[in-house]
């Protein structure tokens, strides 16, 4: 009986001191990351096409990670009425950018409303008027902000990671 005990505690007492002396790692690891460079294929819903010429669309996998989907090297835009709102399977390099943390705050400061396909600054001019005239651009410029900054929070990175994906092929799933 008493061996038993000794057994139970000896090996407690070694999970807990390899838990407190096991390394703890600052670097935040995507999982995402291991594809990036390689040709990929993912799955998801697009739900935006942007409207300035069709350049990009939002796909939201199925954990609801966010990704940009570009046009193949044709450079052809996609159209809003074939592709929103379907679920979709593309196939193509996956590429990771990253956004600074001094350009969310210059952007920020600049009051430039941010794309929310791949956060950089909107080139939709028509939509950004509007959106100072509605009165609505504050809101979604503390919105944003904050939500960069929640991201950075959460992954301890002084950056943004931003994932695309070049769509050499797209097929409805």
């Amino acid at each position: 009986m008493k061996r038993r005990i000794f057994l139970k505690a000896s090996t407690l007492s070694c999970i807990m001191l390899f838990a407190c002396n096991k390394k703890q790692t600052d670097k935040y690891t995507h999982y995402l990351e291991p594809e990036v460079g390689k040709e990929t294929t993912l799955e998801g819903e697009i739900i935006h096409v942007c409207p300035v010429e069709g350049k990009k669309m939002k796909l939201r996998l199925s954990d609801g990670e966010i990704i940009c989907v570009l046009p193949a090297a044709t450079g052809k835009p996609f159209a809003k009425t074939q592709w929103d709102r379907k679920k979709v399977r593309i196939t193509g390099p996956l590429q990771e950018a990253q956004l600074p943390r001094t350009a969310i705050v210059a952007n920020y400061q600049d009051k430039k409303l941010l794309c929310h396909i791949d956060h950089s600054p909107c080139t939709d001019i028509k939509w950004i008027e509007n959106r100072w005239k509605d009165g609505s651009a504050e809101r979604l410029l503390e919105r944003d902000n904050e939500n960069l900054q929640q991201r950075m929070y959460e992954t301890k990175l002084n950056y943004v990671q931003i994932f695309s994906i070049t769509a050499n092929q797209i097929v409805e799933a």
